[in-house]
């Protein structure tokens, strides 16, 4: 079966890295088409690399020349709304569903995010621009996008029941096209490190992510617990027109005097992160709105951690309470610290299931679900 497979890949420990891997260890015919960063050529094991595309406009024409060429048996495309460059191309990215089928190749598309739309107010798009965009007119725009989608491609794969029934219910999504494969958890080998103090975060520092609601939950804990050990040590970067969000943070660290309890990381390559991972005594991902599986939550899985996330959306479905993890009000984290600070042998129990957890997705066994997938979409 030849395989196109088309999406950006950086950076390191990018989903589509993890998923290609797995599926060019079940289909050695794979070929990517990704853009035109050439650290993409670094890539290994996940298919023959190819820099197709542009992050502007002319994506859409670059794709469709070079699959003329190729021919492939069946086409995986990926759907993020800043993959393939700014507003235009999300906008443009339609065409690009169309003029795949009308060359006759069988097209799967991932949607990975959506937000039903009654949670789409003025207050839900300041967390992306700090102007707001008017409410209507994204509701629109999701609804051209998701609908064009369905009405087009062969299947529609998506990660979560419940991105299912946001997309089938609010944007009329087929739901006989629409297949539910969680996404795939990253396989190391691990190195055993000692336990230290500290809660690990690492994610874009952005309002979406919540962490100020994380940060006033540290306050509170140590405020009950002056002489604990515990640390916060956040890593990752921030998107570009929302740096004010780390300005906040980095104001209310000072305001509460906790310079000496919260580490600020920046940015680290996925070679620096196991002993971040490793030696922390939980990883926590706070969140204010959930719009599909959390990629941190699936690294946080690779490394069998204890994770602490926000008891909203998503989590609730990828995150068994107290079994995987645990899931807590964004009111009460200082709670859930507590919790996994006085009880060191849930942690560990929790550590355990969470490995049993990811041995049973790994990138291979979840590779096998989509060739599967593909066999079917191509057999109809």
């Amino acid at each position: 079966m030849k395989i196109v497979f088309i999406s950006g890949m950086l950076p390191s420990g990018h989903f589509s890295q993890i998923l290609t891997s797995g599926i060019a260890a079940n289909n050695k015919d794979l070929i990517i088409y990704t853009d035109k960063d050439r650290d993409n050529l670094k890539i290994k094991n996940c298919g023959k690399i190819k820099l197709v595309w542009d992050r502007s406009p002319i994506y859409i024409w670059q794709i469709l020349k070079e699959l003329k060429k190729d021919k492939p048996d069946i086409v995986h495309l990926q759907q993020e709304l800043n993959m393939y460059g700014g507003l235009s191309t999300v906008v443009l990215f339609p065409l690009l569903v169309i003029g795949i089928k009308l060359l006759g190749v069988p097209l799967v598309v991932t949607l990975h995010a959506s937000v039903f739309k009654k949670q789409i107010d003025h207050k839900f798009t300041k967390l992306f621009h700090k102007e707001g965009i008017n409410p209507s007119l994204l509701k629109f725009f999701f609804d051209y996008l998701f609908r064009s989608v369905s009405l087009f491609a062969d299947s529609i794969v998506v990660h979560s029941n419940l991105s299912k029934k946001i997309l089938t219910t609010d944007y009329g999504v087929s739901a006989s096209k629409t297949t539910v494969i969680p996404c795939a958890i990253p396989h190391y080998r691990l190195k055993k490190y000692r336990r230290q103090p500290y809660f690990f975060y690492f994610g874009y520092m952005v309002r979406r992510k919540g962490l100020s609601y994380a940060l006033d939950g540290f306050a509170r804990f140590l405020k009950k617990y002056p002489k604990s050990k515990y640390k916060l040590v956040l890593a990752g970067g921030v998107i570009k027109g929302q740096e004010k969000a780390l300005d906040e943070i980095k104001s209310f660290i000072a305001k509460n005097k906790l310079e000496n309890k919260v580490e600020i990381l920046g940015f680290q390559n996925q070679s620096d992160l196991p002993p971040l991972y490793g030696k922390a005594t939980a990883v926590i991902i706070p969140a204010v709105i959930s719009m599909g599986s959390s990629g941190p939550l699936y690294h946080a899985n690779s490394f069998h951690k204890c994770i602490i996330t926000t008891d909203i959306g998503h989590f609730k479905e990828d995150i068994d309470q107290h079994v995987t993890g645990i899931r807590v009000a964004n009111n009460r984290w200082h709670e859930a610290f507590e919790l996994v600070a006085n009880n060191a042998k849930m942690v560990k129990q929790i550590e355990k299931n969470v490995a049993t957890k990811a041995l049973s997705r790994t990138p291979k066994k979840t590779g096998k679900k989509y060739l599967k997938l593909y066999q079917s979409v191509i057999n109809h």
